[in-house]
């Protein structure tokens, strides 16, 4: 039987199943429904598609297409019908605004929308199982998403009666030809581009082989250097050593101080009386540690505002191991992470009960379950109970058990037992509780929002402080959904370090430990590398970070004011592949540092652990892939990148473009929404655009990531050499040239073909000199300065080997 016939055979089963109407929760709904639909009815495969994916704080139920995602489905359960107006029945391109106007339908609408933005997927599902629509969450091209067309199926009946329509649009093989795109939004299809290199290298990315040396340093980085801020237990002196506070906007970023500033701008013109930053380059703000003590005052929760990586977490074991240590030395520390906690909680506040009745019992030796605590916590009820009928104790058993009985309702009461726990050790030994609520923005949004109502039920209940860190996004979805807007919160902002000292600083940590280890004869053993050695290569680092500017420059841009990600980067660097360990060992031997090459830390982030450079797993985006066979589209991400920046940075603008404008600059520039639509997805997705929904139509903010790519990057030999084997070329002539080669020779030899072959599209692609601000032809030119110049290194390397063994059979 065919594909088409074996599927719709498989949902005639699935019309008549016994699970259909049974009011499923949404796990059931899931398996026996959806599933069925995706995997047995519409030709997708399992490894087609990812389950409870999480990202930028989201979890989704489906994520269906890979490499590259289709589309992302947000089951609901049966029980949930969407109702749909009289006469929708057997219309299948149906208006979503008129979807809308059924709560619970608009509700999951923009819900797979945000997650379809976010991740820079183009269609979003909603489906309860037995009900359908589609529609497209992440076009952006004039036509707002709540403003265009869905295709809804209302029953699984009418999916049966009209299979073909299914079928058409939303099986594997229709999604691939883009029917639905077509059917909803009138757009031709256009020819796919050309193959990539990478499809014909057998075994491709291919694993990069290590030495025992480097294997060994790799261990010993991730002992050492990685990002030990994350473990559980940290001692006082890296918290102390490690720190950095914030300072002034980087130098080396390639976006302009008021697109930086214009982050936290934003969100200070959207707090009343604005906000304060928590710490400055003198230290931690003096209005914070003044709050720490009015919050408990006033009620209400104190927001620590920052971006994903920029060190929440680190300044808030500063603020209390250090900064205000002598304030808090009489304060009970409360701390959940929710980076580290299940990923489900049925029951919030009282997990979070659980988990500081824990603590005090683990951290601070109190038992708020222990009878000889309990008895005076509840003195005052006790004492009510004695004057009640039960109070008689002429019989003391039958009295024992009727105030145990007494007791063990108050215990019952969780929530409120810890509450009224904490206000007892406050009144008898004057300690009170600072809570802390930490990483909540890793979760979704439904499960942020609970935190933030706990947050301030704590606040407004409990004695003491209560403190939450969250990111800028999270803080405007709140508002938009009403539950920070309905509070009066106090916001610190949080914002990056400069990289480079957060590098430095973690580098000497490292090297003092190491030293410390050698020196008491801790040192690990058996490996190929010892401590003088390790120390040897740090002291390469730390020079490498304090002096290099353009190393400097790398990692602050590719990180994005992220200290994780400029850490990540680091520890890639330590024990690659594309690193000779041993010249650094070598030249230390020899009473030297080594002097780290550019395009050694450049090949190691852009490669990792593979021999290829693999877009799923590399750090860094290819800013010249295409998805149709014209090679004028190699130019336009870098324009669109190019284009954003300009905009961002001019006057009035806030640091935000709105995507009406990047798609007018697009179409003006002869390429078409679809065109233009992928590129943007790829940007959000590699962090090169980061997408708002500030505006009604959606807007972008430019990041450090895309500006360094188009402006540096694209001009180098090593980022163009690992990008060729990825990039499909449409010039059969060229195509031929460009094959998988190895030696600096060959790949040198390579990159010209290549750099010829989009010298030939910018030709043909022959824009305006106004407006453009992107030109291939002169990034050209520094792109063939930089071949000549790798390509003199590579001679003279070549005529030293040669000289030297010569030298060696003439000795």
């Amino acid at each position: 039987m065919d594909p088409y016939a074996s599927a719709k055979d498989e949902l005639k089963k699935l019309v008549s199943s016994p699970t259909v109407g049974s009011g499923a929760n949404e796990d059931t709904t899931r398996l026996q429904l959806i599933d069925a639909l995706l995997f047995n009815c519409l030709g997708w495969h399992t490894q087609d598609a990812t389950t409870e994916d999480h990202h930028n704080g989201s979890y989704v139920d489906y994520i269906v297409g890979k490499p590259a995602a289709q589309f992302i489905v947000e089951a609901k359960r049966e029980g949930m019908p969407f109702t749909l107006p009289a006469g929708i029945t057997g219309r299948h391109a149906v208006s979503v605004p008129t979807l809308m106007e059924d709560k619970s339908t608009a509700d999951a609408i923009r819900q797979v929308l945000g997650y379809c933005q976010e991740r820079g997927v183009p269609i979003g599902i909603i489906s309860n199982g037995h009900q359908m629509a589609a529609f497209f969450a992440s076009r952006q091209d004039g036509v707002a998403p709540l403003k265009g067309e869905a295709l809804v199926f209302s029953s699984l009946q009418e999916m049966h009666d009209d299979f073909n329509m299914l079928w058409g649009h939303l099986s594997k093989p229709a999604v691939s030809t883009k029917n639905l795109q077509r059917y909803l939004i009138g757009r031709k299809n256009q020819a796919l581009a050309p193959e990539k290199l990478a499809n014909s290298i057998p075994h491709y990315p291919g694993f990069r082989k290590r030495t025992e040396l480097e294997t060994d340093l790799k261990m010993l980085g991730q002992l050492f250097i990685q990002d030990l801020e994350q473990e559980e237990q940290i001692s006082d002196d890296f918290v102390r050593d490690c720190y950095c506070a914030s300072g002034a906007l980087s130098q080396y970023s390639m976006l302009s101080r008021e697109v930086l500033r214009a982050r936290y701008a934003s969100v200070a013109s959207a707090v009343t009386g604005g906000t304060e930053k928590a710490a400055t380059k003198k230290g931690v703000n003096p209005k914070l540690t003044a709050d720490m003590v009015t919050a408990a005052l006033s009620r209400r929760p104190i927001i620590l505002l920052g971006d994903v990586g920029v060190g929440k977490s680190m300044f808030l074991r500063h603020l209390i191991r250090v900064d205000a240590k002598d304030v808090l030395k009489n304060s009970l520390i409360l701390y959940v992470n929710f980076l580290r906690e299940p990923v489900f909680v049925d029951d919030l506040p009282m997990y979070i009960t659980e988990r500081m009745s824990d603590q005090l019992e683990s951290h601070h030796g109190i038992d708020v379950h222990d009878r000889t605590f309990v008895k005076p916590v509840y003195n005052k009820e006790i004492n009510k109970f004695k004057r009640t009928i039960f109070g008689d104790e002429s019989d003391p058993d039958e009295y024992k058990r009727q105030e145990r009985l007494m007791l063990a309702g108050h215990l019952s009461k969780e929530f409120e037992h810890l509450r009224r726990s904490l206000e007892h050790i406050r009144a008898t030994s004057g300690r009170s509780p600072l809570v802390i609520l930490d990483n909540i923005d890793q979760r979704p949004p439904e499960f942020q929002e609970s935190i933030f109502e706990t947050a301030h039920s704590i606040a407004d209940s409990w004695p003491g402080t209560v403190f939450v860190a969250i990111r800028p996004s999270t803080f405007f979805q709140s508002r938009s959904r009403g539950t920070l807007a309905a509070y009066q919160t106090r916001m610190f902002t949080i914002e990056p370090a400069r990289t480079d000292q957060v590098i430095i600083k973690r580098l000497e940590y490292a090297r003092a430990k190491v030293v410390e280890s050698g020196a008491a004869g801790v040192f690990p053993e058996n490996l190929s590398i010892d401590d003088a050695d390790l120390v040897a290569y740090l002291d390469a680092l730390i020079k490498a970070f304090k002096y290099d500017d353009e190393l400097k420059s790398l990692i602050d841009n590719m990180s994005a004011g992220n200290t994780r990600d400029a850490l990540m980067f680091l520890f890639t660097f330590i024990g690659s592949g594309y690193v000779s360990t041993q010249r650094v060992l070598d030249i230390a031997t020899a009473g030297r540092v080594y002097n780290v090459p550019m395009h050694e830390f450049i090949r190691a982030i852009v490669f990792g652990d593979y021999d290829y450079f693999s877009p799923e797993a590399s750090a860094v985006c290819n800013i010249f892939d295409i998805t149709t066979n014209d090679g004028r589209e190699h130019f336009l991400l870098p324009n669109i990148l190019a284009h954003s920046q300009r905009v961002a940075e001019s006057a009035g603008s806030e640091g935000l473009v709105s995507a009406a404008s990047i798609y007018s600059f697009g179409q003006s520039a002869g390429f078409s929404q679809e065109q233009i639509g992928a590129q943007l997805d790829r940007a959000v997705k590699n962090n090169l655009l980061v997408f708002s929904a500030s505006m009604d139509e959606g807007s972008y903010r430019p990041t450090s990531v895309g500006s360094y790519l188009h402006r540096k990057l694209a001009r180098s030999f090593s980022y163009v050499d690992a990008m060729i084997v990825d990039t499909p070329i449409v010039d059969p002539s060229v195509r031929r040239n460009v094959r998988d080669v190895h030696s600096i020779k060959d790949r040198l030899q390579r990159a010209k073909h290549f750099q010829a072959c989009l010298d030939k599209q910018w030709e043909i692609f022959d824009p305006p000199r106004d407006g453009i601000p992107f030109r291939w032809d002169e990034v050209s030119v520094e792109l063939a300065a930089d071949i000549e110049a790798v390509e003199f290194k590579a001679d003279a390397a070549t005529q030293k080997r040669n000289e030297s063994a010569t030298n060696f059979w003439t000795t």
